[in-house]
């Protein structure tokens, strides 16, 4: 039996630990039934897991911490989850990451190092597919997406051998592994990364009234693309069940690795340029890298707490409800018209739980060829979509569908805007054209790593590089 050969644990429908083992971090996908969790804890029990699966005919999903937009990190066959495979270690001149390493945890344990790794604005994403994706962030304009750091990455293949891949090693695996995407060329165990110093760093969130949210979007769009590499920025517009006194509102928030000083000059500038003053402006103080980002995306929970609710006994942090999204890249900032279309879609009239977000990027990120690495997006200076939310895990058709005409109407908004899609944030409605939007020139070289090292196509879902799965989300 599976369960016996392996050195971690096997979840089974029958055993207790079956209803939170087959979570994500979308409540939406609690009804998909697994026919077993495996919680692997070394990259011998991927393989027997990988090995298992071919010899029993058995589909498998591969799993980090479980944040997959559209849910293809689960599936009626065999989850391969990686939570297990957390070790982060700061060894010589780089860090060594198990593949499910959260983002906290690294935080955590390389503060007393003073060293530290690029991560997302999500405190509980994992190594395995915020790396192999390319990995976007507040740093990204000061060190570059997560993938650039990369220098080495240990891989269980289709054919079950266990692999090092580097620039010397499996180049062009490697090559895939860094913006290619998660769950399609192998499953990735261990990355070995640069890491970046732990500079003194600025938190900073502002709140602005929704009546100045097209002049605010705008200004705030130029104002990153202009601004220094020290500022990492996001911006999100949230309905009035968020916003005081029950209005919509616009929040700008985000890091500043500069002296405090600039940073109030620089907010000084941003507001000059909306022709408009936030209702709320908050400095936090200057402060060790790791603090400022746990405080960023934990508040004032601990690290514990700040884990998915359910996976340890003091954790209260929030899942996902039902959602439909559309995101893009975009190569420039919008201008007020484009920024008015970008809220009319958003609909300022709708009474729905929902938001437009944007991340800057650009900076750093963009100093790296089209080509050098699977990650094509080199000229992107921000991630946009919009995402939708039923807190009913089933809701009615009825419900689904007007989700999904909203998420539709999204699509079409950041068309004129779009430079390219990002894989990490894919859209509910994944279009015909996907890979060439995601990958651009690098799609060729894609499928032909593909071809060298999954000739099967055993790893597969609906966004990996010539899979063979329907290509809308379900209920899109």
């Amino acid at each position: 039996m599976l369960r016996e050969r392996l050195r971690g644990e096997l979840v089974l429908p029958a055993d207790p630990g079956y209803p939170l083992a087959r979570q994500l971090q979308n409540t939406e996908y609690d009804t998909v039934t697994p026919h077993a969790i495996a919680y692997c804890e070394t990259p011998q029990d991927v393989r027997t897991c990988v090995r298992h699966a071919k010899d029993s005919g058995l589909r498998v999903h591969v799993r980090g911490a479980g944040h997959s937009f559209n849910g293809w990190s689960t599936g009626e066959g065999l989850v391969i989850d990686l939570s297990r495979i957390n070790r982060i270690e700061a060894g010589g001149p780089t860090v060594h990451l198990g593949a499910g390493a959260q983002s906290l945890d690294a935080l955590d344990a390389l503060r007393p190092q003073g060293r530290q790794i690029v991560t997302g604005t999500f405190p509980t994403v994992s190594a395995g597919g915020f790396l192999t994706g390319g990995g976007i962030g507040w740093q990204t304009r000061r060190f570059g997406i997560g993938s650039d750091r990369m220098v080495s990455a240990r891989v269980v293949l289709a054919d079950g051998r266990i692999v090092r891949c580097s620039a010397d090693e499996e180049p062009d695996l490697f090559w895939a592994l860094r913006g290619g995407g998660g769950g399609t060329f192998g499953i990735v165990t261990e990355f070995e990364v640069r890491p970046i110093h732990a500079p003194m760093m600025t938190g900073f969130e502002t709140l602005w009234e929704y009546e100045d949210a097209v002049a605010v979007l705008a200004a705030w769009q130029a104002w990153c693309a202009e601004g220094p590499d020290e500022l990492g920025s996001s911006l999100v517009v949230l309905p009035g069940m968020f916003g005081p006194a029950g209005k919509p509102v616009v929040k700008i928030w985000g890091v500043h690795l500069g002296p405090s000083g600039e940073l109030a000059e620089s907010l000084d500038q941003l507001s000059e340029r909306a022709g408009a003053k936030p209702v709320s402006r908050v400095v936090g103080p200057r402060g060790r890298y790791a603090d400022v980002m746990h405080e960023a995306l934990c508040g004032s929970k601990t690290v514990q707490q700040c884990h998915r609710t359910g996976t340890n006994p003091v954790a209260q942090g929030h899942r996902h409800p039902y959602t439909r999204q559309s995101y893009r890249l975009t190569g420039r900032p919008a201008t007020e018209p484009e920024a008015a279309a970008l809220l009319d879609a958003w609909d300022p009239a709708l009474d729905q739980e929902r938001y437009l977000l944007c991340i800057a990027v650009g900076g750093a990120a963009n100093r790296v060829g089209r080509t050098e690495t699977a990650y094509v997006h080199r000229d992107a200076q921000f991630l946009i979509g919009y995402q939708i939310a039923s807190r009913d895990p089933e809701p009615s058709a009825e419900t689904a569908a007007a989700l999904t005409t909203w998420a539709g109407n999204c699509t079409a908004a950041l068309a004129p805007l779009a430079s390219g899609s990002y894989i990490n944030f894919p859209s509910s409605h994944v279009s015909e054209g996907w890979e060439a939007d995601c990958f651009g020139e690098n799609l060729s070289r894609l499928r032909q790593v593909k071809q060298d090292y999954d000739p099967g196509d055993f790893f597969r879902h609906a966004q990996s590089i010539g899979g063979r799965l329907p290509t809308t989300k379900a209920g899109s």
